[in-house]
């Protein structure tokens, strides 16, 4: 699928640059600006409607790479049967689990440009993420189970494999969305994570279980999608950006990168399948998790926004905005040699 995932990228990032002065337009004609104020490093309005281009823009290229290349839509067709007990109980499908996730991937980005105009509460965003969570694992996108040393795989019942997943979502969803503070700082953060999940689906795909050599060749069409839409999201949005993603954008992603770790890196062994997408995205839920505690001991809502995120703490120490998104460019591509290492590696872990 390395084809596939070329063309992926190439329309995803012609794509969306060509839809961010669509989508900046837009914001200024219906107000949708972010403005200014104590908690923010901006001094102008700027538009947020942003994540329209990423999610139009990524969409827009998967349904490309399914109109032009006849072995993605071969791929697409594969159809696996679950058999329990010599019986088949049920039939998962490549082509569900694509329009599962492109489908929870605009609720998100709907419901995130919808908040971006109107500020929804915490407790509508929450309910609008697990719909689409839900609605990925309707169609097949979801934690089944995990491969145990000695055991092989073991699947999850039901209830556990849907509390995994959504779990699973939710925290990719608020990461990305809590990291998305500075300019460029969460499109160039998805960028390496997109394309570290690309390589990772790419190393194992060498698999001899058929049904995760398919899904991994999914996966990795679907990651080099995001890194396109990322990368040419962060033309516009790198310091001094001209736009912002927005909760459009940032939920859209967030999204979108747990469900595709969710298709294809959580095929492996137990302990890497939760390993290598943790380190990749290490640093968000490292800030994520930090600002939750810090929120809880000071009685504050969980939720409720505030100056104490690792990147504003570096601003605080006088380092300038560019200074502060390449320090976490070059920890996230650390942590995703890490990842990538302990994937060619697997073997012996």
């Amino acid at each position: 699928m390395i084809r596939a995932s070329l063309v992926g990228f190439v329309l995803a990032f012609a794509a969306t640059a060509g839809l961010v002065p669509f989508f900046i337009g837009l914001s200024r004609r219906w107000g949708v600006l972010d403005r200014p104020d104590p908690r923010k490093v901006h001094a102008h309005p700027i538009p947020r409607w942003g994540g329209g281009a990423i999610a139009g823009g990524t969409l827009l290229a998967l349904l490309g790479v399914a109109a032009l290349d006849p072995r993605f839509r071969t791929l697409l067709a594969f159809r696996h049967k679950i058999v329990e007990n010599g019986e088949v109980v049920g039939v998962l499908g490549l082509r569900a689990q694509f329009f599962g996730l492109l489908l929870g991937g605009l609720i998100c980005a709907g419901i995130g440009m919808w908040d971006d105009r109107r500020s929804l509460s915490p407790a509508v965003k929450f309910l609008a993420q697990t719909v689409a969570a839900y609605v990925a694992m309707m169609y097949g996108v979801r934690v089944a189970g995990l491969a145990l040393p000695g055991l092989g795989f073991v699947a999850f019942p039901l209830l556990l494999s849907q509390a995994v997943t959504l779990f699973w979502l939710l925290g990719f969803m608020n990461a990305i969305n809590l990291t998305d503070g500075l300019d460029g700082l969460a499109a160039g953060l998805v960028a390496i994570a997109a394309g570290t999940f690309f390589f990772v689906a790419l190393l194992q795909a060498d698999t001899q279980v058929l049904l995760y050599a398919k899904q991994l060749k999914l996966a990795g069409v679907l990651a080099a999608a995001l890194a396109g839409s990322a990368l040419a999201f962060l033309i516009y949005n790198f310091h001094p950006a001209r736009v912002f993603m927005g909760d459009g954008g940032a939920l859209f992603l967030g999204f979108f990168l747990g469900a595709v770790s969710v298709i294809g890196t959580l095929k492996t062994s137990a302990v890497l399948a939760f390993l290598i997408p943790v380190l990749v995205v290490a640093l968000p839920v490292a800030d994520v998790a930090a600002a939750l505690v810090r929120r809880w001991r000071r009685g504050a809502g969980l939720m409720t926004a505030d100056k104490g995120h690792f990147h504003h703490r570096l601003l605080a120490l006088g380092w300038t905005q560019r200074e502060v998104v390449l320090l976490v460019y070059v920890i996230t591509l650390l942590l995703s040699s890490a990842a990538l290492l302990l994937t060619f590696f697997r073997g012996r872990v």
